[in-house]
């Protein structure tokens, strides 16, 4: 009995995982692009709607009397995302939404590394390893299949066309294919860029997949 309900469970997760799987073409992807415009977004607007997508607060509004007293009048919004695991550093987390914000509009801050600054255990690490959490427990990203970057399928868009599917498809169109996928599109494809296979992948910082980590030489750096 316990033997089926390990296969049940197992079945129903490979279930629900398959299901948000998704293969076809580039011209199949852009159908679903026109349908959907939101699917394609760059790294900055990914997180920032990662974030709010949980929900935003007024910390006037909270019951804690502890934060009452911390912050008396001060307007400063709390984030669910974050609210569960942190305290205390509500002004640090608004300020790098803000960043998110402005840079998910193309702001200046789009072009700028966010650095994070702080003394020992004041939860940098925590706050970067939350957000990757949070982009693996995400809906798959569509990306051209075999990319080692796992770049977005609308690279293979020639430039000459590209305003054109923009006003089609509303979006902006920006990047261009890394080496491995243009010399894939001439050789294997014979620049028929339509037929070229998109498919979803998830977010994984096991695998490598759109979340990296370099890990510091020096332990006290």
């Amino acid at each position: 009995m316990e033997g089926n309900d390990f296969s049940r469970v197992i079945q129903k997760d490979r279930a629900a995982r398959q299901a948000k799987q998704w293969k076809g073409t580039l011209l199949e992807y852009l159908d679903l692009v026109k349908a959907d415009p939101t699917i394609v977004k760059l790294s900055h607007a990914r997180i920032y709607d990662l974030i709010i997508s949980v929900g935003i607060a007024d910390i006037q509004n909270t019951d804690d009397p502890r934060t009452r007293r911390l912050y008396k009048d001060e307007a400063v919004k709390v984030y669910s995302f974050f609210a569960d695991e942190f305290f205390g550093i509500e002004r640090t987390i608004a300020q790098i939404v803000r960043y998110f914000h402005s840079a998910s509009l193309k702001g200046e801050e789009s072009r700028q590394v966010l650095y994070l600054m702080g003394p020992v255990g004041s939860g940098k690490t925590s706050l970067v390893e939350r957000i990757q959490r949070g982009l693996e427990q995400a809906a798959p990203v569509y990306s051209i299949q075999g990319c080692p970057m796992h770049e977005e399928p609308l690279h293979l868009i020639p430039r000459h066309l590209r305003r054109e599917f923009e006003k089609m498809l509303g979006v902006h169109i920006e990047g261009d294919l890394c080496p491995v996928c243009r010399y894939r599109l001439k050789e294997d494809y014979n620049q028929r860029y339509e037929e070229f296979p998109i498919e979803t992948r998830n977010f994984s910082k096991r695998n490598r997949v759109g979340i990296g980590v370099v890990p510091p030489v020096d332990p006290n750096n």
